[in-house]
């Protein structure tokens, strides 16, 4: 399961989850799984669903991403990529639900931040925009997770360590054995790229990223 929260803002996009990863057909976990990813200095990428069929085509996404920092051809090229790693997955594992999404959020080149959610419901061809987003999965916690956000979160609000201590207390919240209480965000600038862990007790550690694109 994952907890998946995300807000854009003026100048940048913030986006959180939690750390644990279960592994398929087993009790065993780990809490240490980065579920927001820089793909480069000026796009990330979350997910939510079978790591498996991420895992397919992320390396070549990776990879792809180093050579543009173009936002919308990163989108593009994901959709083709996603299509095909769903194909291969639903093949080798045809029983297996395949639920997942991913979202895509970057710098536009007049400087814009955008967000964009992606969907195996449509062989990830459908793009949707998004401000300010949640997600959890599978969904028997969206309800809880909602009512939080909504009641307990002015997303009027502009200043990050705000959304750092409201979004983590709301992943903390979770009572489900498959949702970590340490989170992991990253936080996309026109200033730059941030790496924001926190624990399960909410102590929160902040480093500016440098990547070698």
């Amino acid at each position: 399961m994952t907890a998946l929260i995300g807000k854009k803002f003026e100048n940048g996009v913030f986006i959180m989850a939690d750390k644990r990863i279960t592994y398929r057909g087993t009790e065993n976990f780990s809490d240490d799984e980065k579920k927001v990813i820089a793909l480069n200095q000026n796009v990330i990428f979350a997910f939510a669903g079978v790591k498996n069929i991420i895992d397919i085509c992320m390396e070549e996404l990776k990879m792809f991403s180093l050579g543009t920092i173009s936002i919308e051809e990163i989108e593009a090229q994901s959709q083709r990529m996603f299509r095909n790693s769903l194909e291969i997955f639903k093949k080798l594992y045809p029983e297996q639900d395949y639920a997942t999404v991913y979202i895509l959020a970057g710098v536009t080149a007049d400087g814009i931040p955008r967000v964009t959610y992606f969907s195996s419901d449509d062989d990830f061809q459908k793009s949707n925009p998004l401000d300010f987003f949640y997600k959890t999965f599978p969904n028997t916690e969206m309800m809880y997770l909602g009512n939080y956000l909504i009641n307990k979160v002015d997303d009027t609000r502009t200043d990050m360590s705000y959304f750092i201590n409201k979004f983590s207390s709301a992943i903390r919240q979770i009572n489900n054995e498959k949702v970590s209480k340490a989170t992991y965000s990253l936080f996309l600038t026109k200033n730059g790229l941030f790496e924001i862990d926190v624990d399960e007790d909410g102590i929160i550690k902040v480093d500016h990223m440098n990547l070698d694109c």
